[in-house]
């Protein structure tokens, strides 16, 4: 029980550190968040007040880059839903034949993809789905 003590009393003892890295920063006049802001013509990070001109440059350990690099393959840009036949905004033609049970009519759009402008087209009846490159 006395070793319990002592850990707890030093752990009262010692300051508590920020952790590392960047953190929240806030004016020392009105006590708003304070935004990094990039001073051109030094070519530095500063941290700037938006309710006040107070401004302070930013510690080198509050330098980060980061690069989120978000990459999809074709599939997934092209999502058509199994409704979209029931979508009331969606045109609708009666000069193409589907494939599968032959029916007349379906929904189509058109959408930029990597072989160019394409119609998308859905059948009503059975939901089958085709594209035509224009």
């Amino acid at each position: 029980m006395e070793a319990e003590a002592e850990i707890g009393a030093a752990e009262e003892s010692e300051p508590s550190k920020p952790p590392p890295g960047p953190r929240l920063r806030f004016c020392p006049e009105s006590n708003d968040l304070l935004y990094p802001k990039e001073d051109r013509e030094r070519k530095v990070l500063v941290f700037q007040c938006q309710n006040c001109d107070y401004k302070e440059d930013a510690p080198r350990s509050d330098w980060c880059v980061y690069r989120n690099e978000i990459t999809h393959s074709h599939k997934e840009k092209t999502v058509v839903l199994q409704d979209v036949s029931a979508d009331p905004t969606l045109p609708r033609t009666r000069d193409v034949q589907c494939a599968k049970c032959q029916h007349n009519e379906a929904v189509f759009f058109s959408a930029a993809t990597e072989e160019g402008m394409t119609l998308f087209f859905n059948c009503i009846k059975c939901g089958h789905r085709w594209r035509d490159y224009v």
